[in-house]
């Protein structure tokens, strides 16, 4: 089916996922059935999304390929009726992309992220064997200042009903030192948020540790884990692949002004 933008719509999760060749982003990230619109021209399709943000569009390449030109078409069909139809505020595209956001949408609030997944148990590593299980609500509040202190960033959200597992380690005086939830993305695949290790205790393998822990766990109970990182994080990066995950995705997140705004670019004369 198209839409009055010239866009053809994807119905179902399982033709999204033959789309793009069996992407894992699409496979893990992108929850089955559809939970928003689905939309694509002959090279590069935009999947809707839902999260703490707000609305907002993922926009990538199919698997028949496609390039510049395509990414660049449908930001302008986009921008032509859905962004505005559907409220979105933010959208994603693969970073090198980004100057096509610039052309069509201009600029705003923006940051650099890889998504990365692994289906494969990480290999044994040091002080795993020490992680504790932590509870959501007993120790919410210490693990809100751990990470508001340590972690400022982090997407943890102790306290709020939206972790299936916190790990962590203590020091020899019961201190909190790291810590680490799994949280479950809308698509249902489980998703590594609000990593954080005390400064005191950084350079010493306890970020990974928590890392191996939860991983582990998710891939024994799903087959899967997914994580996000800031694309500039090098030491997080090396733990991540240290651990066997790939990045799908390097992500360049935009909420444009004009959409916070409500508003569409004006046409050039």
């Amino acid at each position: 089916m198209t839409n009055r933008s010239g866009l053809r719509e994807i119905g179902t999760h399982a033709d999204l996922l033959k789309l793009t060749g069996g992407d894992p982003f699409v496979r893990w990230g992108i929850p089955d059935p559809l939970s928003g619109a689905a939309l694509a021209n002959d090279g590069a399709v935009a999947i809707e999304r839902f999260g703490r943000r707000g609305r907002g569009m993922w926009v990538f390449l199919v698997a028949s390929g496609g390039g510049m030109d395509d990414i660049r078409d449908l930001l302008e069909q986009l921008a032509a009726g859905p962004v505005r139809d559907l409220a979105i505020t933010g959208i994603s595209v693969p970073q090198g992309y980004q100057g096509l956001l610039d052309e069509t949408f201009g600029s705003g609030p923006s940051g650099d992220w890889d998504w990365m997944w692994t289906a494969e148990a990480p290999p044994q590593v040091s002080l795993e064997d020490r992680l504790i299980q932590l509870d959501d609500t007993a120790d919410a509040e210490e693990l809100t200042a751990l990470a508001s202190t340590h972690s400022p960033t982090g997407e943890g959200d102790p306290g709020t009903g939206r972790t299936q597992l916190w790990l962590g380690l203590r020091n020899t005086r019961g201190e909190l030192t790291a810590a680490g939830a799994m949280q479950l993305w809308e698509s249902g695949a489980p998703h590594l948020a609000g990593i954080v290790t005390h400064a005191d205790y950084r350079g010493q393998g306890l970020g990974r540790a928590v890392t191996a822990g939860l991983t582990r766990h998710a891939v024994a109970e799903y087959g899967v884990c997914t994580l996000g990182m800031y694309s500039d994080n090098a030491p997080a990066r090396a733990v991540y692949t240290g651990l066997g995950y790939r990045t799908a995705y390097a992500w360049h997140s935009r909420s444009p002004r004009q959409l916070l705004a409500g508003r569409r670019r004006p046409a050039e004369n």
